[in-house]
């Protein structure tokens, strides 16, 4: 028998349904098949974009100043973790602008 297939707006709107709170990073695959996803209104889709940036830039912080809960992260791994940062805000950017320039 074939299983329900789950979209990640069903597993958000899971998470919320049991007051958990959604965990973005887990759901999509890339912050812009998030800001992409039409399942979500689009202030959904922007407050999961801020936490999945307040997310990345907190552990950035943490590797910085020493206080990630394991050892220090390679150069490599810290670099995607910024570029993964930026590709966050450059989405959430985005779908501001879109947000601004269009009244829904």
């Amino acid at each position: 028998m074939a299983q329900a297939q789950f979209s990640p707006a069903d597993s958000i709107k899971s998470d919320a349904s049991v007051d958990r709170a959604p965990d973005p990073r887990r759901h999509y695959t890339s912050p812009e098949d998030l800001a992409d996803d039409v399942e979500l209104d689009r202030a959904t889709r922007e407050s999961l974009l801020r936490q999945w940036k307040d997310e990345v830039d907190a552990q950035l912080a943490a590797e910085a100043e020493g206080m990630s809960a394991s050892d220090p992260i390679r150069a490599e791994a810290e670099a995607r973790l910024a570029s993964e940062a930026r590709r966050v805000s450059d989405t959430l950017m985005a779908l501001q602008a879109e947000s601004s320039a269009s009244p829904n």
